[in-house]
């Protein structure tokens, strides 16, 4: 009897953060990596003290020019770049494998690589949401106590939209629902307590990336459902607050310092992150009062 409440009790304890990661001599793997949210990230954990940094994505030219960039800010033999579709298991598992023969280790998982596609749902739909569910797998494959890991942080980039859903890309807020909700399911304690990694979720508000660039905005949303819906949602972009990737990177290492198991956290308008806390679904019933003045008054 002693033992089955000291399991969940100690599981309590092991998910409290004290605030003090210890980034000395860590090795991180970064999805996505090569530019965007993904490079903010990883410049804000070299910043930090971090061993070495292995980004992976499918772009070799622009991988190796930002290995490049970041070795001659933070000196050589801290990044490698790993060509990987996070689509792909079995490209992205050897990705995870040559990262940990190279460095002789992992601790810190961040599933980054994501897209903005209305017109092919099918490849949205694989890259931000199936890469992730793969990423996070690996990550416990790769970091957990239980298989041999030393344990570890596994960080999955949602977005604003996977909260509050945007109409003009519906598909790409779905796959960020998607994240939110895998995330939030592995707030268990006992899942901690077993394999000795973190998992929880970052959503960055509108960020300064190439996404945002008028080709790719434009190209990346769907007219199928309403003629001009780019160009209106693209005039409407230009009142919108944009922060820095470098913003959402510092979002990581304030998570890593003080982020609970399961936890999801919001970077935007340039500020420091703030952690999310979602209401019983019961405290959200509409009730028919409520509906009735919604109707003739709403």
């Amino acid at each position: 009897m002693i033992q089955r409440t000291a399991v969940p009790f100690l599981a309590l304890l092991a998910c409290a953060r004290s605030g003090s990661y210890d980034f000395n001599g860590k090795i991180a793997l970064v999805t996505g990596a090569s530019r965007g949210i993904g490079l903010g990230i990883t410049t804000q954990l070299l910043l930090n003290g971090v061993k070495g940094v292995t980004m992976v994505s499918v772009n070799a030219a622009r991988g190796n020019q930002t290995v490049q960039l970041l070795t001659e800010k933070f000196g050589s033999g801290k990044v490698i770049w790993l060509q990987g579709d996070v689509s792909d298991a079995e490209q992205l598992e050897e990705a995870f494998n040559a990262s940990t023969s190279h460095w002789g280790g992992l601790d810190i998982v961040v599933n980054g690589a994501g897209v903005v596609d209305e017109p092919h749902p099918a490849r949205l739909i694989n890259i931000n949401a199936l890469g992730v569910v793969q990423g996070t797998i690996l990550g416990f494959r790769y970091m957990s106590i239980a298989k041999g890991g030393r344990g570890g942080v596994i960080i999955n980039v949602s977005s604003i939209y996977g909260i509050d859903p945007i109409s003009f890309v519906p598909v790409y807020s779905g796959t960020k629902a998607f994240v939110v909700g895998l995330g939030r399911s592995f707030s268990n304690p006992l899942y901690y307590y077993y394999n000795n990694v973190r998992v929880m979720t970052i959503c960055p508000g509108i960020t300064k990336t190439d996404i945002l660039s008028k080709e790719q905005f434009m190209n990346g949303m769907s007219n199928k459902f309403l003629p001009g819906l780019n160009l209106i949602a693209y005039l409407g972009s230009w009142f919108i607050y944009e922060q820095s990737s470098d913003n959402v990177g510092k979002a990581v290492i304030v998570m890593l310092n003080d982020g609970e198991n399961g936890s999801v956290w919001v970077s935007e308008n340039e500020q420091p992150p703030y952690q999310v806390e979602f209401s019983n679904r019961r405290a959200m019933k509409k009730n028919k009062l409520s509906s009735f003045f919604d109707q003739f008054f709403g």
